[in-house]
């Protein structure tokens, strides 16, 4: 198994200890304020929502026959009616499902056998290689990640289930 979370915080900014030390946005209601003397645009914030689902969409490459399920949904809204529980994410409603999850009207884990997308809080996503990956599959991710002028740091999700963890 492997674990990378991928976000927008560029490493050189964090300490030691791996905190991040720029105020930065990170959330989609962060639209029209002010970060390092700058206020994010929602086009600002969309090329970068964008790289995010760039990402998702690159592993439906990777794994042709990939079909993510939805797993631990939290609605935020009860009358949203759009997504279930174990709903199958094809890679032509991934982007509406990553959308939503980003800009907090629900959570969840998007899940397969072969691989998993975590959302966590402050922007950050994790990626989980659970089986059938290989140094090519690991290497086409990462230089797709960077190539969309996103982060990887090698961390286990923090969003695996227990057994996931001993695998």
């Amino acid at each position: 198994m492997i674990s990378i979370r991928v976000s927008k915080y560029d490493l050189k900014y964090r300490d030691e200890n791996g905190f991040y030390q720029r105020e930065e946005w990170i959330s989609y209601h962060d639209i029209g304020r002010e970060f390092l003397g700058e206020v994010l645009t929602e086009k600002q914030y969309l090329a970068v929502e964008n790289s995010y689902l760039n990402v998702i969409r690159m592993l439906y490459e990777i794994y042709p026959s990939l079909v993510l399920h939805i797993n631990g949904l939290e609605l935020f809204d009860e009358d949203d009616d759009r997504w279930h529980e174990n709903d199958a994410i094809t890679k032509e409603k991934v982007d509406k499902l990553a959308r939503a999850v980003l800009r907090e009207e629900l959570w969840c884990k998007l899940i397969d056998e072969n691989v998993e997308v975590h959302f966590g809080y402050d922007y950050y996503m994790y990626i989980v290689f659970k089986q059938n990956y290989t140094i090519r599959t690991i290497i086409d991710i990462y230089k797709y990640i960077d190539k969309n002028g996103l982060f990887i740091e090698h961390i286990i999700s923090p969003y695996l289930e227990d057994e996931d963890e001993e695998d």
